[in-house]
């Protein structure tokens, strides 16, 4: 029993020190969690000699930022634990960054990719193709016919973007839009986070296991979404009674047949629905 105190106490001082020393170190370096990063990083761009209207994009740590410009372009960052290969053949800009974990050298965490971001300059109604395993992506006032996603986790925020075809797929998945357009939305995530606000769809198709979805002030004709645990705030602007709803599952709206094509179907087992037109 002595013994057993005995290796308490000692191992109580060791994570008091231990605590110590890491708060004395935090105060010296004034608590600035970047500068654990010790990463080196060298900026780089690059500049499309030809005419390009496709963009394939893979990132594995990297946040990216997507604007809309004459020409198409990349500023980017190589890094000690990253390499970047950028390629522009038979008017398509490939980019793939082969990132290597190195934590002994680089430190544990990529604190510092956060102000480290890709900028990719697309001209309007490029076709855009993204994947990777960590996707931190913002785009704004840009007009594609195509856009495709792919990747682990992702978070995406889309402003003042249209779409000819937007499709999304990911397991973990934090979606944005406001004032966006597309004629074809289709987004699949295991865990899925969607707002959407001030948009237009012709058609919509949202499925996941657990999703959160809210839908402000949207203009839609067809509306699809399938979950099993789903907790949706849906806001529509038009007319009731020219939509048909097709609901199944606990807490959905009642089913009805509208005046018109435009149509919602909604799935669920466990649900938390609101459905209303303004």
């Amino acid at each position: 029993m002595k013994r057993t105190s005995k290796i308490l106490a000692v191992g109580a001082a060791v994570l008091i020190i231990g605590v110590v020393v890491w708060i004395i170190g935090m105060s010296i370096i004034g608590w600035d969690f970047s500068r654990l990063d010790n990463t080196e990083y060298t900026a780089r761009s690059y500049a499309c000699e030809d005419e390009v209207q496709s963009i394939s994009v893979s990132l594995s740590s990297f946040p990216l930022t997507v604007k809309k410009g004459n020409r198409v372009s990349l500023d980017y960052y190589e890094a000690d634990n990253s390499e970047v290969f950028v390629e522009e053949k038979d008017g398509v800009l490939s980019v793939v960054e082969k990132y290597q974990y190195r934590p002994f050298s680089s430190g544990l965490f990529n604190i510092s990719r956060a102000s480290h971001k890709f900028t990719l300059t697309v001209v309007s109604g490029a076709k855009l193709e993204i994947d990777g395993h960590n996707s931190d992506i913002f785009i704004e006032d840009i007009d594609f016919t195509e856009f495709s996603m792919h990747s682990t986790n992702t978070s995406i925020r889309f402003r003042r973007v249209q779409f000819g075809k937007l499709n999304i797929k990911s397991t973990n998945c934090d979606i944005e839009l406001n004032g966006c357009k597309a004629s074809d939305m289709t987004v699949k995530s295991t865990n899925l986070d969607i707002t959407a606000k001030n948009c237009e769809f012709d058609s919509a198709v949202i499925d996941g296991t657990n999703v959160d979805c809210e839908l402000e002030s949207v203009v839609l004709d067809k509306l699809s979404i399938d979950a099993t645990n789903l907790d949706a705030d849906i806001e529509i602007v038009g007319t009731e009674s020219e939509y048909t709803v097709r609901a199944s599952g606990r807490g959905m709206p009642a089913n009805r047949t509208g005046t018109t094509d435009k149509l919602i179907e909604l799935k669920g087992v466990n649900n938390d629905v609101e459905l209303k037109f303004v």
